[in-house]
């Protein structure tokens, strides 16, 4: 009949007869312990309280100026001060002095007829292609980002916002020119990458 029974009704009887067996082996070693006198601690018979004889301590008087004369004298005494250990960490080398950074000249543009001009406002807008066959192409600007950015086009030789004239249109940038300014201080704005 034990063949018959389920795998999990083994399982629990072995682990019942293992759980009966640690604890009758407990048991056999408490009633052992007893037995034989005092729960397993060694017996008051078994302790030895021999008295061990010690030499004396010989309290001599110290010797003033002897080899521990420092360590034997009184703390509170006064004493002369101990000599001063010399500092022989060098003296900081001092830092070289930097001279000082030269002041950037304000840039100075040049008008069409050559007198002197505040530098030209920045392009603002975005180079984003051009459009047409090479003898008419048109550029394509985009100003502002976003859903409010503008779309503009321009040929060569058209004026932006009465400020900026498009000069020349390439395969990868706009040369942007200003109106009232040289044509040195033209600037070229690359394809933008968006």
């Amino acid at each position: 009949m034990a063949a018959a029974a389920n795998p999990r009704e083994r399982l629990r009887l072995t682990i019942l007869v293992s759980v009966l067996v640690v604890v009758a082996a407990a048991a056999l070693v408490y009633s052992l312990r007893e037995a034989s006198g005092g729960g397993g601690s060694a017996g008051a018979s078994d302790l030895d309280y021999t008295a061990h004889e010690l030499p004396l301590l010989a309290m001599g008087s110290p010797t003033p100026g002897g080899a521990g004369a420092a360590s034997d004298a009184n703390p509170f005494a006064f004493r002369p001060p101990p000599t001063p250990t010399r500092n022989l960490t060098p003296p900081p080398t001092p830092r070289p002095t930097l001279p000082p950074r030269p002041t950037p000249t304000p840039r100075i543009a040049r008008g069409l007829d050559g007198e002197v001009k505040p530098p030209p406002p920045p392009f603002d807008r975005e180079y984003i292609g051009h459009l047409g066959p090479t003898p008419t192409l048109v550029a394509a600007f985009r100003k502002g980002d976003g859903d409010s950015a503008e779309i503009e086009v321009a040929t060569v030789g058209q004026v932006i916002d009465g400020i900026f004239i498009v000069r020349a249109i390439g395969l990868e940038s706009v040369t942007i020119g200003f109106i009232g300014y040289d044509a040195s201080e033209d600037t070229s704005v690359p394809l933008s990458d968006k």
